[in-house]
């Protein structure tokens, strides 16, 4: 799964960042196709609006949520799922 991090590219302000869904509705995006396209056009240099730097998975410095969060473990050891 890819990671973004949407900036401006002229202020250098981080205006989004987490998957494309959560980079989606923070942009207020119509529709996934339309992000996706933003994040192609900015990396090729066509959108000059938006500074999109994608990273895989894992390659994240924040933590990411699922099955290896704490809370998760814990729920699922006493049984809360």
């Amino acid at each position: 799964m890819n990671y973004y991090a949407v900036y401006d590219r002229y202020s250098g302000e981080l205006l989004a960042e987490g998957n494309a869904k959560e980079c989606k509705k923070a942009l207020g995006c119509a529709s996934m196709d339309s992000f996706y396209a933003l994040a192609n056009r900015s990396k090729r240099g066509i959108n000059k609006k938006y500074r999109v730097v994608i990273k895989k998975g894992g390659e994240v410095e924040y933590p990411v949520l699922g099955k290896d969060d704490p809370v998760h473990k814990e729920e699922k050891k006493h049984g809360l799922q």
